[in-house]
């Protein structure tokens, strides 16, 4: 649901603009590095994808349809973007900062995890114990 603050104008250029540079390091990492090595290690048998929503996804409409969902993530994210940038709460902008090192974080996981996968042949989550 939609803050009652914020502007219904979905596509502000400028505010795009904004979110783009504010999302950079969720789009370099979790968006186009996350597709990037997965593409590779699953197009050249490296390993399997392990989360079972995303391997259902792609058996059933191929290896491209994870951009797909990358993408629509990509626009949850503007989407919360959007809401908390519209809030009025003083903690506003501190969850944005919080929210966009999360994801970055986590896409240089999952990149790091990939590219172990492809280079070592074993995954991060395994090496720590977790998956």
């Amino acid at each position: 649901m939609l803050t009652k603050n914020i502007n219904k104008d979905f596509v502000n250029t400028e505010e795009i603009y904004r979110f783009l540079h504010d999302a950079r390091y969720i789009i370099l990492l979790y968006i186009v590095g996350d597709f990037l090595t997965t593409f590779h290690a699953l197009n050249n048998g490296y390993g399997f994808e392990e989360n079972g929503f995303l391997s259902g996804i792609m058996a059933e409409h191929g290896l491209w349809s994870l951009l797909v969902v990358k993408l629509l993530i990509l626009l949850v994210i503007y989407w919360s973007y959007r809401s908390i940038k519209a809030s009025v709460h003083s903690y506003a902008g501190k969850l944005w900062d919080i929210s966009r090192l999360g994801i970055g974080l986590f896409g240089l996981v999952l990149v790091i995890n990939n590219l172990m996968v492809i280079f070592v042949r074993l995954s991060l989550f395994e090496y720590l114990g977790i998956s």
